[in-house]
C-alpha cells in the first residue's frame, strides 16, 4: 500500500523548523523570481533585505551553474540545475541553505575553498576578492569565483559546508550561512 502523505504534518514541520521558504526543483528564472518576491515580502529592516536577497541570488547561482543534476526546460536546450533552497527565521538571526549533487571530485575543493573564506578577516576576504575578479576568465568558466566570499562578507558570518556521500560518482553538497537580525553596516 502507498504511503500518503501527511501535509497537515508537513506544513507543521516546516513551521517548527521556522521555515520560510522551502524550494526544490530546477532553478529556473521564473522560479527565482518568485522566490525573490517571497524574500521582499518578508518583514524586516530594508537592507536586511537586501543583505538576504543577494545571498539567495549567490546561492541560487550556485546550484544553477554546479549541479551535476540538470533538467531542460525550453526550445533553446539550455539546462538548470536542480536542488534545494530554504530559509529559516531563527530569532536573533535568518539562516539560508542550497543544496545540489556535485561530483565527488569537487567536494574538497569547495571544502577547502570554504575553510580558507573562514579563516581570513574582512580585509583579507576582501584583497581575494579583487585579486580573483582581476584574473583573466577561463575557457567554460562562469563567473569570476567571488561568490562565496561575497556572501561571507555580506552575512559577516563562517560559511557553513555539509558533504554527503551520494553515490560512487556524487556527494549532496549542502551550503549555509547565517545573516543576523542586527544590522552592522561594514557587511553590507
Amino acid at each position: 500500500m502507498d504511503k500518503k502523505l501527511n501535509i497537515l504534518a508537513f506544513d507543521e514541520n516546516l513551521e517548527k523548523d521556522h521555515i520560510l521558504v522551502y524550494y526544490k526543483g530546477p532553478f529556473i528564472d521564473t522560479v527565482l523570481a518568485s522566490i525573490g518576491n517571497r524574500i521582499n515580502e518578508i518583514e524586516m529592516n530594508p537592507l536586511l533585505n537586501k543583505k538576504v536577497f543577494s545571498i539567495f541570488l549567490e546561492l541560487a547561482q550556485n546550484v544553477s551553474y554546479y549541479s551535476e543534476e540538470r533538467e531542460h526546460h525550453d526550445q533553446k536546450s539550455k539546462s538548470y540545475g536542480r536542488g534545494s533552497f530554504l530559509i529559516c527565521d531563527w530569532a536573533s538571526h535568518y539562516s539560508l541553505t542550497s543544496a545540489n549533487l556535485i561530483k565527488k571530485s569537487w567536494a574538497t575543493i569547495i571544502t577547502e575553498k570554504c575553510k580558507k573564506i573562514n579563516s581570513l578577516d574582512v580585509d583579507a576576504l576582501r584583497q581575494w576578492k579583487r585579486e580573483l575578479r582581476n584574473q583573466p576568465m577561463h575557457e567554460g568558466q562562469l563567473g569570476a569565483n567571488i561568490g562565496l566570499i561575497d556572501m561571507a562578507l555580506k552575512a559577516g558570518s563562517p560559511l557553513e559546508v555539509d558533504i554527503t556521500p551520494f553515490d560512487e560518482d556524487y556527494d549532496f553538497f549542502a551550503l549555509s550561512i547565517n545573516v543576523s537580525k542586527t544590522i552592522n553596516n561594514n557587511n553590507i
